[in-house]
């Protein structure tokens, strides 16, 4: 699985003592391996000047930069989508009980207020797979296009918020692109002058949190403000990695054997200190509320945090089978049917697929990383 594969690699390139830069080289060469393997799964300053009569002015110099009024975004909170998962070119809702289809095979799934983002491409495929293309599915199953195209870079959301986040190559430096997926409209550009070398992408990966776009460049990464268009580098985020930002927590690794840390993205305050193995990987559940910690020496099993307490439960089976809910429930799927875990109590429930839904064939389940 892709999320696995990235795993690795990031791991590998924090173990070796060399510059950044060549940090970049080990994870373009291992994307170039999996291309070659035809692995299909897993890993201008623009500000909001002016708020009126319900709108938000977006004014910004060049010539990419939106001149529009947008309208008011819908509502925050998260999105009743439940345990959400695909085959092929099909997305299903609510563990089974809806679902939609799509003219393209389902690559990633990205949890936002109004339902579930969906990137595809032709095959599925995350390494040489570009173009890719996105549509969000609403709760009820409708499909909407957000006549959005991108090439290799890796994009973002917030559970909470309607927006889709990436970053945009533009000449020596980048844009972070802010687009409201109830309407398809971009609602913000804002340059993001800083070195961006690693990983093989086009633009560097973005995490994102509220109204803060966290911009995984080569050294520390660079936060943005989209609403006001303010940058700046971050003392608390990492460079040389995916953001792994969700809820206003972040990651930190601190290399092989070392324990990993989720700290406050804004005051950088330890929150929780776990260790798993020589390689250890630890992600955040949508809304930041828990941390999947898998040693990845192991095959089966991994332990649930709760980051709020440091209390911890083990979970049995895959490690890279267990995806999310957008609110924050663990789950996994499989031809038996759906099994929901409790992030508190790693107690788990299964129901069976509902009748003629097959997961035969290239199953990706929300909350895993594809992107690689």
């Amino acid at each position: 699985m892709t999320e696995r594969l990235s795993a690795l690699l990031h791991q590998e390139a924090d173990s070796l003592d060399v510059p950044t830069p060549l940090v970049g080289d080990v994870l373009t060469a291992g994307r170039r391996v999996r291309r070659r393997r035809r692995l299909t799964q897993g890993v201008a300053v623009v500000a909001v000047l002016a708020v009126a009569g319900g709108t938000a002015l977006l004014v910004g110099g060049g010539s990419d930069s939106p001149d529009a009024l947008v309208a008011d975004p819908a509502p925050t909170g998260t999105a009743d989508v439940g345990a959400v998962f695909s085959v092929g070119n099909t997305v299903y809702l609510h563990g089974g009980t809806t679902s939609a289809t799509l003219p393209e095979v389902v690559q990633a799934m990205y949890p936002t207020s109004a339902g579930v983002v969906l990137r595809t491409n032709k095959d599925g495929s995350s390494d040489g797979g570009a173009p890719f293309h996105f549509e969000l599915v609403r709760p009820d199953g409708t499909v909407q296009d957000l006549g959005l195209t991108l090439g290799e870079v890796v994009p973002a959301t917030d559970p909470n918020e309607p927006y889709l986040a990436y970053a945009a190559a533009r000449g020596d430096s980048s844009q972070v692109v802010v687009v409201d997926v109830t309407s398809g409209d971009e609602v913000a550009r804002v340059d993001v002058p800083d070195e961006f070398s690693w990983g093989g992408w086009e633009a560097p990966p973005v995490g994102l949190a509220g109204d803060v776009v966290y911009v995984g460049m080569d050294k520390k990464a660079v936060t943005v403000n989209w609403r006001t268009g303010e940058s700046s580098t971050s003392d608390v985020v990492p460079g040389g990695g995916i953001p792994i930002v969700s809820g206003g927590h972040v990651v930190v690794q601190h290399g092989e054997s070392k324990p990993v840390s989720v700290v406050d993205a804004t005051t950088g305050a330890t929150l929780l200190d776990v260790r798993a193995g020589a390689y250890p990987y630890v992600t955040l559940s949508p809304d930041g509320r828990f941390a999947k910690v898998v040693d990845q020496e192991k095959e089966q099993g991994f332990e649930l945090y709760t980051v709020e307490t440091g209390a911890s439960v083990p979970i049995h089976g895959a490690p890279w089978e267990f995806g999310w809910t957008s609110d924050g429930e663990l789950f996994s799927v499989s031809s038996q049917g759906v099994d929901v875990c409790s992030p508190t109590t790693g107690e788990c429930s299964g129901s069976p697929l509902p009748a003629g839904v097959s997961v035969d064939g290239d199953l990706r389940v929300m909350g895993l990383m594809y992107e690689s």
